[in-house]
């Protein structure tokens, strides 16, 4: 059954919008839980940090990496597909790598696989708002959003319990039945009414239909003004049955109208090759726009600072003397703040005298502002627990922009292939913050100056999105 006009922004629009919610919860249960999966595998597996923290880094590497790859699955084969492939995906790396005994198994299965699978789905969440939602696109986005943080929120303790329960084969086992379950939401998802590529191509169609129709009528005067000039040698004319089988001889000779005749024939072969070469324009016009490429930018300094103030703190809080179950109560509070964030930025967001570059470069430079300031008040629990709360709030509204910003930004036609550039771009972030902040704490002896490195990454996030105001105005100004 197709959608129609009707389900943008009501009916089944927001059917469509439970399935993403559900992709995104289930996505980022899988990927939080990385990490307190990673201690059941140094005792059951190899009791190694530097090479087991290898397969939590791979699958948050192919989650947001091959963000591409996975926009450009999506924009061949739709989102229905694409989710019931990453839901499948997933359940095959969980399940082969529930049996693997060695960490380059693991990397792999659990890695590789599984990552990718969650970044399937993880791009159809970053689509379908865009596609069925209007004038509540960012309301809509920031409801999808609200899925990763209660994600990360409920993680933890579902990991714990599982491990608890059924040690490390069966909890990847069930948490890879959990994520199967993207295939659920994705038989929920239907063709996008906002699909531009699809009104495209009925366009095209049309058009075509009608310069077929323009041959054909010029085909017919042809044949009609051949027949009226036509004559024997000793000047009669031809009977009407005589001018019948010249002119269908006509047409059979003729190469014009032989084309014309049988147009109709290679118009499917002839539209699936104009929609190729218009789709890997739209691709290439996304990729080499300078404010799209600005953003992106803007989300590598994000989350440079983002991972290596979220690595830092449970560590930071056993330094400063927290238990370590009070010292991982404080990602709970982070993730409370996100969920919170993520939806009320939406609903800001969907104000249309709102313009998104505002909110993002007043909530970034909020979060850079407080992220220096914190080792100056982070000598008891109490403000430990204030700030991973509030940072929760500024910080990751940034998730609930990136929708829109796609959309705006490469346009509504190329956003799976825009937004897997995002992710790509938050890949980058993710796997060099730990690191360079841990380069920071070892040269150093003190976590504070890995805060300091954050919030300064924080503030040129911010410098670089009011930077993308004065782009998106130069047009204008010529």
């Amino acid at each position: 059954m197709m959608t129609t006009q009707k389900d943008v922004d009501h009916g089944y629009a927001w059917v469509a919008l439970a399935a993403a919610v559900s992709i995104q919860l289930l996505a980022g249960l899988v990927a939080f839980a990385s990490g307190v999966i990673n201690i059941a595998i140094m005792h059951e597996v190899e009791n190694d940090i530097t090479k087991t923290s290898w397969i939590g880094s791979t699958l948050i590497g192919s989650y947001t990496l091959l963000g591409p790859i996975a926009g450009m699955v999506q924009h061949r084969i739709g989102s229905k597909l694409t989710a019931f492939a990453g839901g499948t995906l997933t359940l095959i790396g969980m399940t082969i790598a529930s049996f693997c005994k060695t960490v380059v198994g693991l990397i792999f299965t659990y890695g590789m696989m599984a990552g990718f699978g969650l970044c399937l789905g993880a791009n159809v969440v970053g689509v379908i708002p865009g596609q069925y939602f209007e004038k509540k696109r960012p309301a809509a986005y920031g409801l999808c959003m609200v899925g990763g943080g209660m994600g990360l929120f409920v993680a933890g303790p579902i990991a714990r319990y599982l491990l608890d329960e059924y040690r490390l084969h069966g909890t990847l086992l069930i948490i890879g039945a959990v994520a199967f379950h993207m295939c659920v939401a994705a038989s929920l998802i239907r063709k996008a009414p906002l699909s531009i590529r699809t009104v495209d191509i009925e366009q095209e169609r049309e058009d075509e239909e009608e310069s077929a129709k323009k041959m054909e009528a010029m085909g017919e005067d042809a044949i009609c003004m051949s027949n009226l000039h036509s004559g024997t040698g000793n000047g009669t004319t031809l009977t009407s049955s005589q001018r019948l089988e010249n002119s269908d001889d006509h047409l059979t000779k003729s190469p014009f109208l032989h084309k014309a005749h049988f147009s109709s024939i290679s118009f499917e072969k002839e539209m699936s090759n104009r929609c190729c070469l218009k789709s890997t324009c739209s691709v290439l016009k996304s990729v080499s726009n300078k404010s799209f490429l600005l953003y992106n930018t803007t989300i590598i300094f994000w989350s440079l600072g983002d991972a290596a103030c979220i690595f830092h703190l449970p560590n930071y809080a056993e330094v400063m003397g927290s238990s370590p179950t009070a010292a991982s109560n404080l990602l709970s509070a982070l993730g409370a703040g996100g969920v919170f964030a993520r939806f009320i930025i939406g609903l800001w967001a969907s104000d249309s005298s709102m313009e998104f570059s505002v909110l993002q470069v007043g909530f970034l430079g909020i979060t850079g502002v407080i992220t220096l300031l914190f080792p100056l008040m982070s000598d008891t629990y109490r403000w430990q627990l204030v700030f991973s709360f509030f940072y929760g709030v500024y910080s990751h509204g940034t998730n609930s922009l990136m929708g829109p910003f796609a959309i705006e930004l490469a346009g509504l036609a190329t956003v799976a292939v825009g937004f897997g550039m995002v992710y790509f771009s938050c890949g980058v972030g993710y796997l060099l913050g730990p690191v360079i902040a841990s380069f920071i704490y070892e040269s150093s002896g003190l976590y504070d100056y890995t805060f300091i490195f954050a919030g300064v990454c924080f503030l040129l996030s911010s410098t670089s999105t009011a930077a993308i105001r004065v782009t998106l105005r130069e047009p204008s100004s010529v």
